[in-house]
This record gives structure tokens, C-alpha cells and sequence, in this order.
């Protein structure tokens, strides 16, 4: 090769290394390309297929329901839970009412929320409801898909809301109802809680059993009167994270322990509202002292 051929050669290679800049770092285009390559497209995560994953069913748009029944009597840690009949007593006992209180009409709540700070920028993505259907014990849960579905949710919760004469919570007073209230008003609907009975155990809990425990927190109030231990729940603390997964991502792979702990906090809300009525000398000590 001629020394002129040498030169045009190099003078060839120096441009193309100009053009290629210093990096030769890929397009935007070549980026999506390998991004394309390496994730290959799924379709995108469905209501139905959430739905599928908890073993429920969506009911309206953007929608999952799940639903449990547990025949009467069950125990649930120490506690039997023996009948409707015994649920009402108890509730009829705890808030010093006159007339009886049909069975039927006891409906316990829980919810799973983005956040504990209550306000307009919190949500409840998760509403779980319980209730007395015969001879047995009916757990409802309607988890949001998407924000668009929340009018429905709260349709459907205050559609049972208006069957109940007593509500059951536990520090329902404070913050679940006055949150599914503010939620209604802002998808301009309504929660029919005025005139009921609003039984938050939470403050029952305070005055009858906690002497002696390290807080009054309803998971402190399972291990220590039901003597309940749960093994793998989520924390409710980290449900939030896992519904923004979901709406962010797709991601699912969360929300049926975020379901399993919801009911489990129902649950222990019906077996300890079994319990109040009356406690025995190992759950109130108080109660129990020789006059």
C-alpha cells in the first residue's frame, strides 16, 4: 500500500471515530431496542387477573371483591366464637343498650389505607366488612384496582352500612369511619353512619383488659387476651407499598398477604368483642380482685 493510501486510510478511520463521538454511546432508539429485546411485551395486568390472584371477583370496573364465610360456632386463638346471638349480647352489653341487638345488624370494619395521617390525600384501598348471615360468619373485602373504582367501593359499603345498627371497630372512631366519610363526600356519595352505634373496642380494650401490657394496639390485644400469634403477616405499616406496586408497576405479588392480614385483624376484632363481654381473672385481673 502506497504511503498516499496509508493516509487516506487513517484520515478515514479518524472520521468515522468523530462521528461515532467519544463514548459511541447508543441512540435513544438503539436504548428502546435493547429494552424491548431484553423485556419482551406482557399484557398488561388486569381487575380480572388481580381478582383471580385473591380467589375473588371484580364487581364493577377498577373493583375486586373477596369473600369468606366461617360457619358458627369457631374458634379463633383461645376464644370460641359460639353465635350471632352471643356477638349481639356482647355488643348490647359493652355499650349499655336497652333494647336487643339482632345479630344481623352487627357489622364489624377494617380498612387498609396509603397512610395513617387521615385527610383527602389519604385512601382506603381496602375496605374489609363482617357480618352475622345465619349461622355463620360472613368477611367481605373490596380492594380498589384503581382510583377510578373508588365510588363503587364506597357505594357497596354504604349499601351494608344501612343494614347495621352497630358498628364494631377498633379505632374505627377516630380514624376509619371519619376517612370513609371524607372519601364519600369527595366521589359524591354518602355514609349512612348517623344514628348507629359506633362500638370502637379499641376504647373497651383500654378500660377492661390492658393493665399491665406494653401498649393497647389491636395485635397486642390478640397475642395477649386471644393468645394469638400470627405467622407471616404482612405489617400493616408496609400494605401501602404494596398497593402503589400494583398501581405502579403491576406488580401483585403482595396484595394477597395485605388481604390475609385485613381479615385477620377482623377476625380478632369479632373473637375480641366475643371475649369483652366477659373477661376472665387471666384477661382482667382487674376485674377479678376480691372486694
Amino acid at each position: 500500500m502506497s504511503d498516499l493510501q496509508v493516509r487516506l486510510q487513517q484520515l478515514r478511520e479518524k472520521a468515522r471515530a468523530l462521528n461515532a463521538g467519544p463514548s459511541s454511546a447508543p441512540s435513544l432508539g438503539e436504548r428502546l431496542e435493547r429494552l424491548r429485546v431484553a423485556s419482551p411485551s406482557q399484557h398488561p395486568p388486569t381487575a380480572e387477573a388481580l381478582a383471580a390472584s385473591l380467589q375473588g371477583e371484580v364487581v364493577a370496573p377498577g373493583l375486586v371483591e373477596a369473600a369468606r364465610t366461617y360457619p358458627l360456632p369457631f374458634r379463633h386463638g383461645d376464644v370460641t366464637i359460639a353465635s350471632g346471638r352471643a356477638l349481639a349480647e356482647s355488643a348490647k352489653s359493652l355499650v349499655n343498650l336497652a333494647a336487643p341487638v339482632p345479630p344481623e345488624s352487627l357489622l364489624c370494619l377494617d380498612t387498609e389505607t396509603t397512610g395513617l395521617a387521615g385527610g383527602t390525600g389519604t385512601v382506603a384501598f381496602m375496605v374489609g366488612l363482617a357480618w352475622i348471615d345465619g349461622s355463620a360468619l360472613r368477611v367481605v373485602q373490596w380492594l380498589l384496582a384503581g382510583f377510578a373504582a373508588e365510588g363503587a367501593l364506597i357505594a357497596r359499603v354504604s349499601e351494608r352500612l344501612t343494614r347495621a345498627s352497630v358498628i364494631v371497630s377498633f379505632n374505627g372512631k377516630s380514624f376509619d369511619v371519619p376517612l370513609l366519610k371524607a372519601r364519600a363526600r369527595l366521589v359524591g356519595g354518602d355514609l349512612p353512619t348517623d344514628g348507629r352505634v359506633h362500638l370502637d373496642l379499641l376504647h373497651v380494650t383500654r378500660r377492661l383488659l390492658n393493665s399491665g401490657w406494653p401498649d393497647c394496639r389491636l395485635r397486642t390485644a390478640e397475642a395477649r387476651a386471644l393468645r394469638l400469634e400470627r405467622t407471616d403477616d404482612l405489617p400493616g405499616a408496609e400494605a401501602p407499598a404494596a398497593w402503589r406496586r400494583w398501581l405502579e408497576r403491576g406488580e401483585a405479588s403482595q396484595l394477597g398477604r395485605v388481604a390475609d392480614h385485613n381479615r385477620a385483624d377482623l377476625l380478632a376484632l369479632v373473637a375480641l368483642l366475643a371475649l369483652l363481654e366477659r373477661p376472665t381473672a387471666r384477661e382482667a385481673p382487674l376485674l377479678h380482685v376480691p372486694a
